[in-house]
């Protein structure tokens, strides 16, 4: 291979020519003689040194691993396999792992520039322009000849990168407004600028306190496409709803309703009187039909006296189906008496309580109350007068 070159790396992704400009671009800036150790030097992989220094001593002391450039060992091993990956055409692969070594040591800069080139080769401009950029500022900084490569490269990438400008319209920014981007935070003063990022689809986000979440996804192409996003004001959050206190258990959940029975009208008042009358014909019933059953009761025990049971209740089949009998009709004596007397007070409170006229303000006055609870229900009646 000739010095200075780089590696012939078989291209499978979409942007062939943006690899062809960067290989060009690294060709005329690297270094006629290949320093140990950068991408392009004439030795093996096997005899490079690490990307960003020479190799160490053996009689130095060994870096600190937790400074920068600590991880030297480490991040050759990592530089020379994705070296080997690019080769192989696993592109994806080769970029994972340099991306690990960058996190070892972000001042590789041999690593950098191959990072850049990998991103580059996947499509994602906005990545390697950043890394380029990034690189330059570097090298910049430590006097490293390198700088220049990594502008270029930076340069030679601008023209095809995609841009998305996230815009806030005056009076949408909400107080405490946060904006984020595949879930990294924007500065305020990166709103409405047009920031280079990677073809592909992105999600944006907006939020702010007491205010509903926004968000949407948009798809940036490549090749230099530009995307204007507009936040809108975000929609005040409804309050939540009052949650209502659970009653006990055991306890009525609502107040019982009270029914008046009395009303000032006279057409309430013969109302009433009539529902009296008829719960008094009810009760009158109820009393008959309880003497009725008595008297057959009654007559059922002493049939059964009659040569059919003993003193002592001893009885043959005829007396114990007439006793039988007679308990049936001595319970439903019972239930009809209590019904028809019960019928009967009613009646008497309503006729008691109906008011005298339409004119006359009412001299008496009955109420109603009914509540339900978890053993049974009871009914409260009342009056004053």
């Amino acid at each position: 291979m000739p010095r200075g070159a780089l590696p012939k790396i078989p291209c499978c992704s979409r942007p062939r020519g943006l690899a062809s400009a960067l290989a060009a671009v690294s060709l005329s800036l690297a270094p006629a003689g290949g320093q140990a150790g950068e991408p392009g030097s004439a030795q093996s992989d096997t005899a490079q040194t690490s990307p960003n220094l020479a190799q160490p001593n053996l009689g130095q002391p060994r870096p600190n691993p937790g400074q920068p450039g600590g991880h030297k060992e480490q991040v050759l091993a990592l530089y020379q396999a994705a070296t080997r990956l690019l080769e192989a055409g696993r592109i994806a692969e080769a970029c994972a792992m340099l991306e690990q070594g960058r996190t070892l040591d972000p001042t590789a800069l041999n690593l950098l520039l191959r990072l850049g080139e990998c991103l580059a080769r996947t499509g994602r401009t906005a990545g390697a322009w950043n890394v380029f950029s990034e690189t330059a500022a570097i090298a910049k900084s430590a006097g490293d000849p390198r700088a220049a490569r990594a502008t270029a490269l930076a340069a030679a990438l601008e023209p095809r990168l995609s841009r998305m400008a996230i815009a806030v319209p005056p009076g949408s920014a909400a107080p405490g407004l946060e904006i984020r981007r595949n879930g990294v935070l924007l500065l305020p003063s990166q709103w409405g600028q047009a920031l280079p990022v990677d073809p592909g689809t992105h999600t944006i986000e907006a939020q702010a306190p007491g205010r509903k979440r926004w968000s949407v996804e948009r798809v940036v192409p490549p090749d230099g496409a530009g995307v204007v996003i507009d936040v809108p004001l975000l929609l005040a959050q409804e309050p939540p709803p009052r949650a209502l206190a659970a009653a006990p258990k055991g306890q009525r959940t609502q107040a019982p309703p009270v029914l008046p029975l009395d009303d000032r009208g006279g057409g309430a008042g013969r109302a009433q009187r009539v529902i009296a009358l008829v719960t008094g014909g009810a009760g009158l019933v109820g009393l008959g039909l309880g003497a009725v059953f008595g008297a057959e009761a009654i007559a059922r025990r002493d049939a059964s006296n009659r040569g059919h049971c003993d003193a002592r209740s001893r009885c043959d089949a005829v007396g114990v189906s007439l006793r039988e009998d007679a308990q049936e009709a001595g319970t439903a004596s019972t239930i009809a008496f209590s019904t028809g007397t019960a019928a009967l007070l009613a009646a008497g409170l309503l006729l008691w309580t109906a008011p005298p006229s339409a004119a006359g303000p009412p001299s008496r006055r009955a109420t109603a109350a009914a509540a339900a609870g978890p053993g049974g229900f009871s009914l409260v009646v009342g009056g004053s007068y």
